[in-house]
């Protein structure tokens, strides 16, 4: 078994990157969330401080891109493999446009050929 060659596995883990970095952002900053919402969340008498409202932004932006980003960019990429990969597949079993013009011209002037015959 040889191992996988280097560039395949740095495109691979280009595709799996940025939603690896977010799950790990959010696994970071949620036990934050969690620490700073028992010390200054909404049930304290003073209030809600700058630190939670803006790790509490962060949290519901991360969220929000696992959620609908990540899943539209794969998705996206899952399609547009998709449609390459039948457009490719469909413009090998077409003849090339030489070797087809000439069957169907040969063709047409031979249907052609007779109808002129008989209205002369």
């Amino acid at each position: 078994m040889s191992l996988p060659s280097t560039s395949r596995l740095l495109a691979g883990l280009r595709l799996i990157r940025m939603p690896l970095i977010l799950v790990v952002l959010y696994l970071a900053l949620y036990p934050v969330m969690a620490a700073l919402s028992q010390r200054q969340g909404f049930g304290s008498p003073d209030g809600t401080g700058l630190s939670y409202l803006a790790v509490s932004v962060a949290l519901l932006t991360l969220r929000m891109a696992l959620l609908v980003v990540v899943p539209a960019v794969l998705t996206y990429r899952v399609v547009a493999y998709a449609v390459t990969h039948i457009l490719r597949r469909v413009d090998s079993t077409t003849p090339p446009d030489g070797a087809g013009s000439n069957v169907r011209e040969a063709g047409e002037a031979h249907r052609v050929g007779p109808e002129r015959a008989q209205t002369s």
